[in-house]
């Protein structure tokens, strides 16, 4: 420490207030590197995490529900884990977190907590898990377009630059 850094600093405070100014920094650029959550390796921790939910919740589920509702995750964990998942859209990403944070596990705990409102002997699930079939028939079928229209999106711009490229490069009409 300078001759005036202890004049200004005596107690070295300032070097502590920097220390901790700087965490504070690092720790708000890594947020917004990824503010949603919606990297690869954090919705790869969130299929993870429902997939145990689903799994505990199996008790208060009807089997078609478990299925479906597994389905899901087994298709969104096929398009996270394929070899061009570092490369996903934006778009598709964020749809994956909303039915991985909010769509899939809405569905199930709305089953679940209108079956445990109704009690035994309460009303007909049947109504409850029709409501649930249709839900996750709908989320898994959503799923498998995003993923079908990720892989087209690269096709197509792939096939947008080879035209480019035949325009550029190709024989001119208009040779001389």
């Amino acid at each position: 420490m300078g001759l005036l850094s202890r004049l200004f600093d005596p107690d070295g405070s300032s070097g502590r207030m920097r220390g901790q100014a700087q965490a504070r920094f690092e720790s708000a650029t890594q947020a917004v590197a990824d503010p949603s959550g919606d990297s690869v390796a954090s919705l790869l921790r969130k299929n993870q995490s429902l997939i145990l939910e689903i799994n505990s919740s199996a008790g208060d589920l009807p089997t078609i529900g478990v299925v479906l509702a597994r389905a899901v995750t087994d298709t969104v964990r096929e398009v996270l884990t394929s070899g061009d998942a570092d490369r996903l859209d934006i778009g598709v990403r964020v749809a994956i977190n909303g039915t991985l944070t909010d769509y899939l596990p809405g569905s199930i705990r709305a089953y679940v907590g209108a079956m445990r409102a109704a009690g035994p002997g309460g009303v007909d699930g049947t109504a409850a898990t029709d409501a649930l079939v249709e839900q996750l028939t709908t989320l898994r079928r959503s799923v498998e377009q995003l993923a079908q229209a990720s892989r087209e999106r690269d096709l197509q711009s792939l096939q947008v630059h080879g035209r480019f490229l035949e325009d550029k490069f190709g024989e001119s009409e208009l040779n001389l």
